[in-house]
């Protein structure tokens, strides 16, 4: 009895600190913020709203890796081409016809590209923000 006693309290003594150790040795969990482009090329990077450094707008780029609505009078074809039930082929015809017909006042005004319909754009819809009015 005295053996398992002294067993007992030998393992207690070795696994009980690891668990603490864990708990120490991790780093706190960093609140959620509203991401803010900052700082001026080169050395610009993302951060927080409330972080120090000047402030930027974010690139479409950028808006991609955070998972932010893209404004489609803004983005690139290429960051265009990652919007749900648009190709590469659509994301060019969106920006042609925003260089030829000019900017889009809504989401709605997708639909002027021809391959663009209800469907497509329903799907795109979530991703699509215009952020303001020409």
């Amino acid at each position: 009895m005295p053996r398992r006693v002294a067993l007992a309290l030998v393992l207690s003594a070795v696994l009980l600190p690891s668990r603490f150790r864990v708990q120490v040795e991790s780093p706190p969990a960093r609140p959620a913020c509203a991401p803010a482009g900052r700082g001026v090329p080169p050395r610009h990077w993302l951060g927080c709203a409330a972080d120090p450094g000047d402030r930027r707008p974010l690139a479409a780029d950028e808006r991609l890796v955070l998972a932010l609505p893209l404004d489609p009078n803004t983005a690139g074809a290429r960051e265009l081409a990652h919007v749900p039930g648009l190709s590469r082929r659509l994301a060019e015809a969106v920006v042609r016809s925003r260089e030829q017909d000019g900017p889009f006042r809504t989401a709605d005004d997708l639909r002027r590209v021809r391959g663009i319909g209800p469907r497509r754009l329903e799907q795109a819809r979530g991703a699509l923000r215009i952020e303001a009015a020409p």
